[in-house]
């Protein structure tokens, strides 16, 4: 980490949060609405093996400073808000969960319950399924490297070290998301049976990876607190693939989930905020009328209303910087 970056999370975020100024940053804005996500909650972190889950603690003291200074309302009023270009008086957040981990229903949720805030889990389908591991592929990606530090791995005739291609600077993860769903399962069933990632990825806290179960998922969705999503189906990049496949993947995750569940999914929350605007026209026709990004990528987002951005909580910052940064999001990715 550079000096400046240990000095700004150690010094300059504690010292504005503790005055109060990270308010002026939203003051400014004239965005009274903001999405912010997350994926998963952990009581023990370990980031050498994924960056994708903040702390318990960190959890409980976000919503404890959120439910003080801002408005929280489900996705879908916020969807209402936003269409109606209905004023509001305070600034107003929303909260959701992509992916599906197990850590969400068990970790997260008790806390959620407690702050009594409305959540929604974007899933994805393969949740539903019965399967002997049922993890994420990036997840699987990340216990090939776990344990496998600095070992060539060679795919399709490219030569990665520690996930990354050196003469191209391409990481894996950035060269199986181009790949065709058919092609990215042919090299992903070969890195598992050559690297035993099955049976490696079990020995792993269950909660940096394991995904809900159709059981666990009815448990949660049991609580009005909570709104489904569809999260696709396995996670394919829904922007670089096919349209026909993008297709496949939006209304298998859809028709799994609302047969799981008994209840409509009509919102969708794109794998790796990737999409286009023709998968914004399929999903659209195949019932979701309700889209989420990460950041905007077609030119007429803006102006979409089928369509929202969402702030990403960081999961390797302290909780002032969140805060901080938070606040700033209004800015750049807030919402009238």
């Amino acid at each position: 980490m550079s000096l400046t970056k240990k000095i700004a999370r150690n010094l300059l975020f504690p010292m504005i949060v503790n005055l109060g100024l990270e308010k002026q940053w939203r003051n400014r804005s004239r965005n009274s609405l903001l999405n912010i996500l997350y994926h998963g909650v952990v009581n023990r972190n370990d980031l050498s093996f994924s960056p994708r889950h903040i702390s318990r603690d960190q959890f409980i003291r976000n919503l404890r400073y959120l439910t003080r200074n801002f408005d929280i309302v489900s996705l879908p009023e916020a969807f209402e808000l936003y269409r109606n270009h209905q004023p509001l008086k305070r600034k107003t957040l929303t909260i959701s969960f992509d992916d599906g981990y197990l850590n969400n229903l068990e970790t997260a949720f008790p806390i959620i319950e407690e702050f009594n805030v409305p959540v929604t889990f974007f899933i994805s389908g393969i949740s539903t399924q019965e399967m002997e591991v049922r993890a994420l592929w990036t997840d699987l990606i990340s216990c090939l490297q776990f344990f496998n530090p600095n070992k060539k791995v060679i795919i399709d005739g490219l030569e990665f070290i520690n996930l990354m291609h050196s003469p191209d600077n391409i990481h894996l993860l950035e060269h199986l998301k181009t790949k065709e769903p058919p092609d990215r399962d042919r090299i992903m069933d070969e890195l598992i049976k050559n690297y035993d990632l099955i049976t490696k990825i079990k020995k792993v806290p269950d909660e940096l990876w394991k995904l809900q179960t159709a059981s666990d998922l009815k448990k949660l969705a049991a609580s009005p607190l909570v709104t489904i999503g569809s999260h696709g189906h396995l996670h394919y990049n829904l922007g670089q693939i096919s349209p026909a496949e993008a297709l496949k993947e939006i209304t298998i995750s859809k028709k799994l989930l609302e047969e799981t569940l008994q209840q409509e999914i009509n919102m969708i929350a794109y794998p790796d905020g990737s999409y286009t605007d023709e998968v914004k026209d399929l999903a659209e026709r195949s019932g979701y009328d309700k889209q989420l990004a990460v950041k905007y990528k077609c030119v007429d987002d803006a102006e979409d209303p089928r369509i929202l951005p969402r702030y990403g909580v960081a999961v390797t910052t302290t909780i002032q910087s969140n805060i901080f940064f938070i606040n700033k999001a209004f800015n750049t990715l807030g919402f009238n």
